[in-house]
């Protein structure tokens, strides 16, 4: 008897990579437009060093979205 692979609803599962696919790159356009307006603040002086948490995190969530892609 062969083994039966189990049954797998290709286009399904398809579909639902490419929305995951889709969604990282929206995430990752949202980190990069925050993260120039994060700049630009720190340029301006309206952001001082000690708020270097935003940036932590922006850089943070930009990693994880790199790792996801792997």
């Amino acid at each position: 008897m062969k083994d039966e692979l189990p049954n797998i609803d290709l286009e399904y599962e398809l579909e639902k990579a490419l929305e995951r696919a889709e969604s990282v790159e929206e995430y990752k356009k949202i980190i990069r437009v925050a993260l120039g307006q994060w700049l630009q603040n720190l340029k301006s002086g309206q952001i001082k060093l000690n708020s270097v948490g935003d940036l932590k995190v922006l850089i943070e969530a930009d990693l994880m979205l790199k790792e996801i892609e792997k």
